[in-house]
């Protein structure tokens, strides 16, 4: 799993994620120290269902996610398409969650 993106010698299956937005909490007092963040979770594979079935494990464990940092987290969405940027096409499932969370 690789943060923003995957080094040129990656190997598949291939995970990258990326923080896509950030919305502190404020309440009356001001900032809480919380905020809602959005996560996008890629997964490349050049065989479509290794690249699913990694996507739905990681989907469950992130749905099950539960600490003291972590209050909830939300599967927002999901969306498969095929990379064709390199030489050999892979299979892209994007996973899109949204977590409040201590920031």
């Amino acid at each position: 799993m690789y943060p923003g993106a995957a080094p040129l010698d990656y190997s598949t299956p291939c995970v990258v994620y990326n923080r896509i937005g950030t919305d502190p909490s404020d309440d009356l007092s001001g900032w809480t120290g919380e905020g809602w963040l959005t996560f996008q979770i890629d997964v490349y594979d050049p065989a479509y269902l290794v690249a699913k079935e990694l996507a739905a494990d990681i989907r469950d464990r992130m749905i099950e996610w539960d600490d003291d940092t972590v209050q909830s987290v939300t599967w927002i969405g999901e969306t498969d398409m095929i990379d064709e940027t390199t030489d050999t096409s892979l299979f892209r499932t994007m996973l899109t969650f949204r977590l409040h969370a201590n920031l």
